[in-house]
């Protein structure tokens, strides 16, 4: 009774800080970064999946968790991004540049795991997935406020979660069903060629702002465990498509010629409804771990993302059809490769170490204001305290992006090179009843 007790006190809290995390949101349109020790694994935690986050990374590795714990935590992120326009190109042309607003990012996850009988494990855990900011700064002036000035994509996971092991502990299989909850804000300004100075001006605002919209899926995972020394794992995140229905605005910008707002003014749409699909990729991860190495736990993964489902970006208006925002994406499939270790130096300590080389899946025709990405790679280093009852993670991991050019493809004719740098702090507090 005592440990049901518990148990349902641990699924209250875990709902209410749920409820709680959908305010906030991440950068990056995939998020990897769902448990401070598996970041200090540079997120090579497949075939190892050894705390509450396994819900995340690979659902099977909570049949090993055989007593009643909770975890909850969060990533910190702040990153930097600069423009600088492409000498060789017309548009915006040399000299020309912009960066991101100041932001930093908290990305919530919490887990719960309570076991049931002897080898089955049901779970519940919430995090962020997947997420989008590119807040520009000064955002009237950059060169690019024609195209975006601010993307916001903010999602939530709540996915509860069954594990059993079977065969004297070697082989553990999972599943998890995930809801996903999602939110996107889309900003630019529009402009004309203004006749009486000849120069192009800004005449509107446009906010595209939808509702909170859903999707379900799954997540199925196996660890096999052949001897002691070996883990193999695999983990399948299924995609979605998130359908979004929202309200578009338009302010009137005044160019300062009476004229001219006069003829703006009889031409701007009026508010109206919107809807978009956005493709969620599919998540699939396969990843080795050993301890053959006296005192260390060294694993490797690898991860697919299917990217290539993101064709383009449609954004229909419900009364002017004619306005309606069309992007080529063309998006391309993603490998990341992720390498780290787990060292024991005490018997209440461990020292991580981790490295992750990132594809991005942009072609340089879709390298632009709305969404900048480049090949990344990343290195992170982890400290864990644990006892009977308390665990504490804690990870830094910095990315480094390479520079990304257009090499003057853009589908806006909007060229030049994006500079960017992150870095990423992860702490994780679990508690074992």
């Amino acid at each position: 009774m005592r440990s049901f007790s518990s148990a349902l006190r641990l699924l209250c809290l875990l709902v209410v800080i749920c409820g709680m995390a959908t305010v906030s949101y991440g950068s990056g349109f995939s998020i990897f970064e769902q448990g401070a020790k598996a970041t200090g694994m540079g997120g090579a935690f497949t075939a190892t999946a050894d705390d509450p986050s396994a819900m995340f990374y690979n659902v099977a590795g909570i049949a090993y968790q055989r007593k009643l714990s909770g975890m909850m935590g969060g990533t910190l992120i702040t990153f930097a991004n600069e423009f600088e326009g492409d000498p060789a190109s017309e548009f915006p042309g040399a000299g020309v540049d912009g960066r991101y607003k100041d932001h930093s990012f908290i990305i919530p996850a919490t887990y719960a795991v309570i076991p049931i009988g002897e080898n089955l494990t049901f779970g519940l855990g919430q995090f962020t997935a997947f997420g989008l900011r590119t807040e520009w700064e000064d955002a009237n002036r950059f060169p690019g406020r024609f195209i975006s000035q601010d993307a916001n994509l903010k999602t939530v996971s709540i996915q509860p979660s069954l594990a059993y092991k079977m065969m004297g502990d070697r082989l553990a299989l999972g599943l998890g069903l995930e809801y996903r909850t999602s939110h996107i804000q889309l900003e630019r300004n529009n402009a004309i060629f203004n006749p009486f100075t000849g120069r192009i001006v800004d005449v509107a605002h446009i906010r595209l702002d939808s509702d909170w919209n859903n999707d379900y899926g799954f997540s199925a995972g196996l660890i096999f465990k052949p001897r002691s020394t070996w883990s193999f794992g695999a983990s399948y995140r299924a995609p979605m498509d998130i359908d979004y229905e929202g309200d578009a605005t338009f302010t009137q910008i005044s160019t300062g010629n009476a004229q001219l707002d006069a003829i703006v003014r009889a031409g701007l749409p009026p508010d109206q409804k919107i809807t978009t699909t956005l493709p969620f990729p599919a998540l699939t991860h396969v990843g080795l771990a050993t301890t053959m190495i006296p005192s260390w736990t060294v694993a490797f993964d690898v991860d697919h993302t299917s990217w290539s489902r993101f064709k383009a970006l449609l954004v229909e208006f419900d009364r002017n059809p004619e306005r309606n925002l069309f992007a080529e994406q063309n998006w391309e499939d993603t490998l990341s490769y992720r390498l780290g270790g787990d060292h024991p130096v005490t018997p209440n300590w461990d020292v991580r170490l981790g490295a992750v080389y990132d594809e991005n899946p942009q072609p340089d025709e879709a390298v632009g204001p709305l969404l900048p990405d480049s090949d990344r790679l990343g290195v992170s280093f982890g400290l864990g305290f644990h006892n009977d009852h308390w665990r504490i993670d804690a990870t830094e991991m910095v990315l480094h992006f390479y520079d990304r050019s257009t090499f003057g493809k853009n589908a806006d004719n909007f060229n030049g090179t994006y500079k960017t740098s992150a870095n990423l702090f992860s702490l994780s507090v679990g508690y074992t009843f």
